[in-house]
Parts: C-alpha cells; sequence; structure tokens
C-alpha cells in the first residue's frame, strides 16, 4: 500500500510539472508566458505563444529581470513540430562603392574620373533552403555598374556576381529578422571605354568572396522590409582587350592588377515564411 501510494505522489506531481509553465520578467518590464526548454551559455531559450501559434526562441540573460519556473498551472503548448519557413526569396537594389586604391602610377588627369567611376549601383536577389530553423544554403546574383560620360569620353564598368551562399537568421519576437551570411563565387568583370568613336572592350574574370548582414522588418506573415549591407573581393589578373577587332589575353603585373573589392548598401523585399 506504501508503494502504492509513493507511486501515485510521483506520477501526480509528474502532471503538476508538466503542466506549470514559466514566466519570464524582461529588463523592459514585459512579462512572457512560456516554458522554458534550456538554459545555455548567456541564453535562456523557451517557447511561447505566437500570435495563436507555438514559437520558439532565445533571449540574453542580459535581457531578463527575472525568471520564475512553475508560475502558471495552464501548459503554453509546445512546438510539436517544424514552425519555421523553409525557402527564403530576397530582391534588392542600392548603393555600389568600389574600394581599392588608385594607382599613383595614374596621371594626375585621369584620377579625377577614376574617382567617379568608384560609385555606382547594384542589383539582385537570392534563393536560400533553410535545413534548419537558423542556417540555410543557396545561391545569389548581383550586377554592379560604374559610368562616368563627357563630351568625348566614356568610360562603363559592368561586374556578374554568381555565387553559392550560406545564411544564418536570428528570428526575433517581434517577426523581424537578422542575418548574417557568407558567399563565394564567380565574378566577370567587363570595361567598354569610348573615346572620340574609338571603343575598347576589356573582359575577365576571377573567383569572388563576399560577406553580409542584413536585418529583414516584418511586414506580414510572409513578407519582410530587407536592408542589407555587404562586402565583396576579387582580383583580376588577366584580361582580354578588344581593339578594333583585334583580340589579345594581356597576362597583368602585380602592380597592375584590377581589384573588384567593393561595399554594397542595398534595400529590398523578402519572402518566405
Amino acid at each position: 500500500m506504501k508503494n502504492f501510494l509513493f507511486t501515485f505522489l510521483i506520477c501526480m506531481i509528474g502532471i503538476v510539472t508538466a503542466r506549470a509553465q514559466d514566466l519570464i520578467v524582461t529588463t523592459s518590464g514585459d512579462s512572457i508566458r512560456c516554458k522554458i526548454t534550456r538554459e545555455q551559455g548567456d541564453f535562456v531559450y523557451f517557447t511561447y505563444n505566437k500570435f495563436g501559434v507555438p514559437a520558439k526562441t532565445l533571449m540574453p540573460t542580459s535581457d531578463i529581470a527575472d525568471k520564475r519556473t512553475n508560475f502558471y498551472h495552464e501548459p503554453v503548448e509546445i512546438v510539436p513540430k517544424r514552425t519555421y519557413g523553409r525557402w527564403l526569396y530576397r530582391f534588392q537594389g542600392g548603393y555600389s562603392r568600389r574600394v581599392a586604391r588608385i594607382s599613383d602610377q595614374v596621371p594626375s588627369g585621369a584620377r579625377s574620373y577614376l574617382k567617379k567611376m568608384k560609385s555606382g549601383y547594384t542589383l539582385g536577389g537570392d534563393i536560400h533552403y533553410f535545413i534548419s530553423e537558423p542556417f540555410g544554403l543557396g545561391a545569389k546574383y548581383s550586377y554592379n555598374h560604374y559610368q562616368f560620360k563627357d563630351a568625348s569620353f566614356q568610360d562603363k564598368v559592368n561586374l556578374n556576381y554568381f555565387a553559392v551562399s550560406g545564411l544564418n537568421r536570428l528570428v526575433l519576437r517581434s517577426g523581424s529578422e537578422v542575418y548574417i551570411g557568407a558567399n563565394m563565387g564567380y565574378q566577370s568583370y567587363k570595361d567598354q571605354v569610348n573615346s572620340s568613336g574609338a571603343l575598347v572592350s576589356i573582359t575577365g574574370g576571377t573567383v569572388g568572396v563576399g560577406l553580409e548582414i542584413g536585418y529583414g522588418m516584418r511586414m506580414s506573415d510572409a513578407s519582410k522590409l530587407y536592408l542589407n549591407f555587404s562586402v565583396l573581393s576579387g582580383t583580376i589578373s588577366r584580361v582580354t582587350v578588344n581593339s578594333g577587332g583585334r583580340k589579345e589575353t594581356v597576362q597583368l603585373g602585380k602592380g597592375e592588377y584590377e581589384s573588384l573589392a567593393r561595399l554594397e548598401l542595398t534595400l529590398g523585399l523578402a519572402f518566405g515564411h
């Protein structure tokens, strides 16, 4: 009889504990009714009710003023299955700035126009498939254009970048998202110079590497306004020069390498749950 009562008591405690829920009070005074799932490092992980749907998130311990376990006795549903979107599509455009230093060997008369050629615009997009809630793999494309023009002279540079990409996202309690990513791929380079009707075309290609950080502000369940900052690099060491129908491949010396390093600040839209 004693063994039966002891077993019964343990079962009842287990049932109450399983149903009891927790309370987190933030340093800003917000109270969050949730179920704490684990505490690791400087973060507390928990499940809560987000717009009527169970959701998972985390919070730095520095943002928590107090937390109480088993504070409520009505359950907050634990996430039973995947509640995050697998696919993310992003489209953006904005300002691009080439950052390579102009060589001291460039004549002073050409330095002014080369400085103006550093600024241009970029357009692009990417697609990612998330193999887990925070991490996705995908592909991206971007186009960069820089141009200078006066009465008798015109210089246009076009860059195309095709890359594979890895993207890490952090979903905030507001539904907005923070993105941090890295990518690597192929960059094509084309420079068209037209001086008094004489056209010279210079083309080349190289491996490119990029890093990015962005913020997607939630507009609806499936769309976000997206602000992104990225850094890309690459160096052209061999070019093909086409002038007057004559084509020649030129191996550049170390002091003649063409840097494709640039900064991009873009605004766009992100789609996906």
